[in-house]
């Protein structure tokens, strides 16, 4: 039986428990005896909460199912249960307490009960808890294989644990679920199970696990008994070598010598004879038996073949008899339990004739007894409803009352209702009034407004017919016609919506290179990634055009977007790390 332990994940809104609980919750996965001794020597009296009790009574029938100690009872596991299910916070550990539910239940021989805990354990299991849901599946395998024998179902739940081992990337119970897979699909006589003992033995070279030996040895036999002794050999030999402490199974030592000796190479036969431990069993005397009679046959020795032979022969057969014998037995107490629940049936029939007797006479005297209380009942019932009946009266009459004085209030609030109306009224007049003084400022205003329009425009056009820039400490007149540029412009009702042409931009271009020295052109070619906009951004830099101009030229919202895109454009689009009028003087005197 295949012993899994479980891993403690950390969930948010959970009690802080006892240090010695975690940290026996810790060993368990992979020193369980330890666990079991430190839960061991703690009694309920040292533990202060009732979730402490609870997390020592699930640690301590896992550590115990670990430790291959069989279940007497099922009372630490109930109380354990029955705290987590009153807490479904806890759902890691609620998981867990129905998994060992199910694993004391098939001890206690109920695996119809156990498969009910395992099941509701899947059911209530979070979608990310790969371990026990992988642990869940190989257990519910395991009552398929042991006790409905449904091998369909077995092997459908396996790969379901192999998929969820693969996602936690637990290697040491991936191995354990790919090998027992393939163990039970070899029992099958399927061919896919050499697949999955090679993925296993693969697996635990691959991750160093010592937990591929005993795998190992069945691959080993597989290979030896398809007549493939290269194979059979190298696997076998590779466990006497590096893995004797980790496979309890002697037969790979058969596996090598056998295939030695398939081989033609009778010395590494003998040397790998010399090492096999004593026989503990029948199973080794038979393998023993027959490795003689191979190497006896190999030397040309035949009556000791023959002699060794026919005593494998006779262990097989003591071996089978011994199997027939134990399916005897099994007939044997089959009959005896049958015969002892006809007697449990017969005794049962008795008791539940008595029971039935003893219902009728219950029930008669059950409805003598109910028909004397129903009557007092009746009455004191029609008591009740004729007090009722009184109070409903008075209740009718003060309502009556009740109505009358909230008619004459009603009354008076609509007498106020009409003054307050003749009020509002007057109100609304006087608004009104105000409302159209209000249009009429309103439009006086807007006269305003474009008067203004008008003359801030009228204003621009006669400030920008020039403009002057700096070349150095010298400043002089630039070539830029600004009124012409702005003739260019796409030009609507205000200023603040209007385009540049193309020819506006080819104009600014020319005459800031004739200003410059040829600056548009230079950017242009060491700045390749610079885009049109950049560059248009560039140009209106060097006219040294106030922000509010360039805000109206590149369509901007504000000349804060301005100063930014102006930085932006020197600091991170060019790369330079100085100011632009710096760049400019730079530039003049052929520093770039």
């Amino acid at each position: 039986m295949m012993v899994l332990g479980a891993v403690v994940p950390g969930c948010d809104d959970v009690p802080r428990y006892d240090g010695r609980l975690t940290a026996a919750d810790s060993l368990i996965h992979d020193h369980a005896d330890s666990a079991l001794t430190m839960l061991e020597a703690l009694a309920p009296s040292d533990l202060a909460t009732e979730g402490d009790r609870a997390y020592h009574d699930l640690l301590l029938t896992q550590a115990r199912y670990k430790c291959y100690k069989p279940a007497t009872t099922d009372s630490a596991i109930n109380r354990a249960l029955a705290y987590y299910r009153a807490h479904p916070n806890e759902r890691e550990k609620l998981t867990r307490a129905y998994i060992y539910k199910g694993t004391v239940m098939e001890e206690l021989g109920h695996p119809d009960s156990a498969m009910f805990y395992y099941k509701t354990a899947e059911s209530i299991a979070s979608s990310d808890d790969y371990f026990n849901l992988g642990y869940i599946n190989l257990r519910i395998a395991e009552i398929y294989q042991s006790y409905y024998y449904n091998d369909s179902a077995v092997i459908a739940r396996m790969r379901v644990a192999n998929k969820y081992f693969e996602l936690l990337s637990d290697t040491n119970y991936l191995i354990t679920a790919i090998g027992t897979q393939g163990l039970y699909e070899e029992r099958l006589g399927k061919d896919s199970s050499r697949f999955y003992l090679q993925k296993a033995v693969s697996l635990g070279k691959a991750t160093k696990s010592d937990n591929r030996f005993f795998y190992q040895s069945k691959l080993a036999g597989s290979y030896f008994y398809d007549h493939e002794y290269l194979y059979s050999k190298n696997l076998a030999l590779d466990i006497i070598l590096n893995g004797q402490d980790y496979c309890d199974e002697a037969q790979y030592f058969y596996y090598a010598a056998r295939s030695y000796i398939k081989l033609n190479k009778l010395d590494s036969a003998k040397w790998i004879q010399s090492m096999i431990p004593c026989q503990t069993n029948a199973m080794d005397s038979m393998n023993n038996f027959l490795l003689l009679a191979e190497m006896s046959q190999a030397e040309g020795q035949y009556r000791e073949h023959a002699f060794y032979y026919q005593m494998a022969v006779l262990i097989h057969d003591r071996l089978i008899k011994s199997s027939i014998n134990s399916g005897l037995i099994g007939t044997e107490l089959h009959f005896d339990a049958t015969q002892q629940e006809n007697k449990l049936t017969s005794y049962f029939n008795s008791i539940l004739t008595q029971t039935i007797t003893f219902f009728i006479l219950f029930i008669a005297l059950f409805s003598v007894i109910s028909v004397v209380v129903l009557q007092r009942r009746r009455t004191k019932y029609q008591n009740k409803l004729d007090y009722a009946q009184h109070v409903i009266e008075q209740l009718i009459v003060e309502n009556e009352q009740e109505i009358a004085k909230l008619n004459a209030e009603h009354l008076t609030e609509q007498e106020n209702l009409k003054k307050i109306f003749v009020l509002k009224d007057r109100e609304l007049d006087e608004m009104k009034m105000r409302h159209k003084e209000l249009e009429a400022r309103q439009s006086g205003i807007a006269e305003q407004v474009a008067l203004i329009v008008r003359s801030r425009n009228d204003a621009f056009r006669e400030l920008y017919q020039g403009m002057r820039v700096k070349s150095g400490t010298r400043e002089k007149r630039t070539v830029i016609p600004l009124i012409g540029l702005f003739k260019d412009l796409n030009e609507k009702k205000r200023i603040l919506h209007t385009t540049p042409t193309d020819s506006f931009w080819m104009n600014l271009k020319i005459s800031v290179d004739g200003e410059y020295n040829g600056i548009s052109t230079f950017v242009e070619k060491k700045y390749p990634l610079l885009s049109v906009k950049d560059r248009h951004l560039f140009l209106l830099m060097c006219a040294r055009l106030p922000n509010q101009i360039i805000k109206i030229c590149m369509n901007y919202t504000s000349d804060v977007t301005v100063s930014n895109n102006k930085r932006r454009l020197i600091k991170e689009k060019m790369g330079l790390d100085l100011k632009f009028e710096e760049f400019i003087e730079l530039y003049l005197k052929g520093n770039i």
